[in-house]
């Protein structure tokens, strides 16, 4: 063998090598992978160098399963990999009411652990969500896209295609986030709409694992009542556009209000609204899905690094 040919001979090893190492586990160890918690299907990305304390617990809104943070409609990689990049290891939880086990075709998360899962549901349906074109802000009608919309409808279906199949379990989705914050430690509890009150309620339970809340146009967020048991923590609150017409005022009101509430209890808060604050039109519901989802992910990973949030 000539000297020429040595480096790309070891290459070629190399990579043939690498090609036996499993990226994904399903017991909890590796880079990415999933396990179950409490009958909780989580997925978990862990960063190469972790760079904070803090785990990011993420958290779906209602019928919406960790799809909403591992990818896009469009194919491009969710807010789950953009926070694990920042250094975070990132854990997204679903409500123990989903049946996965007609599996998950996420790209890099198709194997489902079959330890700690319940029972299949054979009769399991869908949980599908009507009228959601206009209420999420995606256009005036299904298949009627506003010209400015931020959501990639052209793979709508793909979207549609992974709401989770819904069973028959009953323990409470809260109760198993908080399951999950005691195998994580400290957390920021990243939440999105009907996520809002299970982070709450979460937060409520085992304070002094949840260091702070990232709102995505949540419902129920904290009140006066839940003070001072959440003296001294942050929360980041984040909106889109068409607003009025998708009737969430009276919610970014409140969320509004207890960003006061933390400011006023030692704590830190600030919620922006992306067309208000920056002149980004067309944002819908599903923020983490938008095409400019990078750039929404940015400004909430610069906020955190804020010194004011710690």
């Amino acid at each position: 063998m000539n000297q020429e040919s040595r480096p790309s001979s070891l290459f070629a090893f190399v990579l043939t090598l690498a090609s036996f190492i499993p990226l994904v586990s399903q017991s909890g160890e590796g880079n990415q992978g999933a396990f179950y918690r409490d009958g909780a299907l989580v997925h978990f990305l862990k960063p190469t160098e972790k760079k904070h304390d803090e785990s990011i617990i993420m958290i779906p809104g209602h019928n919406l399963s960790s799809y909403l943070f591992l990818t896009t409609p469009d194919g491009r990689p969710g807010w789950a990999q953009a926070f694990a990049d920042d250094g975070y290891e990132v854990y997204v939880i679903n409500d123990p009411k989903f049946d996965f086990s007609r599996g998950f075709d996420v790209p890099g998360f198709e194997d489902v652990p079959g330890e700690g899962a319940p029972p299949a549901n054979p009769s399991a349906v869908q949980g599908w969500q009507q009228d959601i074109w206009s209420r999420w802000g995606f256009g005036e009608s299904e298949g009627n896209p506003y010209p400015d919309t931020q959501f990639p409808t052209d793979h709508f279906d793909d979207f549609e295609d992974h709401y989770p199949y819904l069973s028959n379990a009953t323990t409470p989705y809260a109760d198993a986030v908080v399951s999950l914050l005691e195998k994580t430690g400290p957390a920021i509890l990243l939440a999105h709409s009907a996520g809002g009150p299970r982070a709450v309620s979460a937060a409520l339970a085992r304070p002094e694992l949840v260091t702070g809340f990232i709102f995505v146009e949540p419902t129920g967020p904290p009140t006066e009542s839940d003070f001072p048991a959440l003296a001294g923590k942050f929360m980041f609150g984040v909106y889109g556009d068409y607003i009025d017409s998708r009737r969430q005022t009276g919610r970014k009101e409140a969320v509004g209000v207890a960003a006061g509430l933390f400011a006023d209890n030692g704590g830190a808060a600030k919620v922006i609204s992306l067309p208000e604050d920056y002149g980004v039109n067309g944002n819908t519901h599903l923020l983490m899905q938008d095409r400019n989802s990078d750039f929404i992910a940015e400004l909430i990973l610069d906020w955190l690094d804020q010194p004011v949030t710690r």
